[in-house]
């Protein structure tokens, strides 16, 4: 398959018009018609629902554009750890990490990766541990940090010992703000928010030795800046890290942990079966050798 008729699909489905599609490409509408022509004859299925003005994906037109683009990224890739190869490290790293406490530890390993190695650059995808696993097994990143436990053995795992106490995220004016701690009694009735993986609040309720069905669960997330109102003002209670309050505005809310005090820490994972680039691989060897050298307090 011509690579060109990739771009210019990939082309048309963001700019969503055949004439402005193919000013943009530099190429006469009828030039880009008949190309999109071969690569539905090609594919065998229609790509396109075609309007007055705009076109419309079909379901197979969704499926291909995002594998399009994915082809495309490869050989972009590829085509540039080709030539760095006797340049020295570049090109981009793409890295999934939660919202937590490795946040910190993460960038100071990206900054001091690229004092070392100035031609390279990085993408940073901000996500629940399921979005990241889910992006890492379709290709789309390279390496993703993750609270434990992970539960596939699709990945390399290190183990990295920054730790996270869970407790409820709460708004300062919340009735069990006050509290040193969180038993599982204390749990009955509240409005629960909670993360997306049902390992999370499985682990959470053998902690604190209750059922995890007895809870009144009201929402899922999977990162906090969106359900940040729901705790604040509407009184809703969110099972979450420490860590969290990072990221959220601690005039509003306070975080107070479980007892028995739960906690848990980080992983960095990747693919197993699957090449990394040079770039990658060197990001993954400086980081597990800092890791194995950390001394870290129970909790940052």
């Amino acid at each position: 398959m011509d690579t060109r008729l990739l771009h210019a699909f990939v082309m048309l489905t963001r700019i969503g018009n055949i004439t402005n599609t193919a000013e943009t490409l530099h190429i006469s509408q009828p030039t880009l018609s008949r190309q999109l022509k071969e690569l539905e004859e090609e594919v065998g299925t229609p790509l396109f629902i075609r309007g007055k003005r705009l076109i419309t994906l079909t379901d197979a037109g969704i499926i291909f554009e995002q594998r399009a683009q994915t082809i495309l990224d490869y050989l972009s890739q590829t085509k540039l750890d080709l030539r760095n190869q006797s340049t020295g490290l570049a090109g981009k790293i793409r890295i999934g990490c939660v919202e937590s406490h490795i946040s910190t530890y993460v960038a100071k390993w990206l900054a001091a990766f690229q004092q070392k190695h100035p031609n390279t650059t990085f993408s940073i995808y901000s996500a629940d541990g399921n979005s990241i696993r889910t992006q890492l097994d379709q290709g789309n990143l390279d390496i993703g940090f993750l609270i434990e436990p992970v539960e596939s053995a699709k990945y390399w795992a290190h183990h990295i010992p920054v730790t996270e106490t869970w407790g409820l995220m709460m708004a300062k004016k919340a009735k069990l703000a006050q509290r040193s701690s969180i038993t599982g009694a204390d749990l009955t009735g509240l409005p629960l928010l909670g993360a997306r993986r049902s390992i999370v609040i499985n682990q959470v309720s053998s902690w604190l030795k209750i059922d995890p069905d007895g809870l009144n669960l009201r929402g899922e997330r999977n990162l906090g800046n969106n359900i940040l109102p729901l705790i604040a003002d509407y009184g809703y209670y969110d099972i979450s890290i420490s860590g969290m309050l990072d990221f959220y505005p601690q005039d509003r809310v306070t975080f107070v942990p479980f007892q028995p005090l739960s906690q848990t820490q980080h992983t960095l994972i990747y693919r197993k079966n699957h090449q990394l680039s040079p770039t990658a691989q060197a990001f993954i060897n400086d980081v597990t050798a800092q890791i194995k050298n950390m001394t870290i307090p129970a909790d940052d």
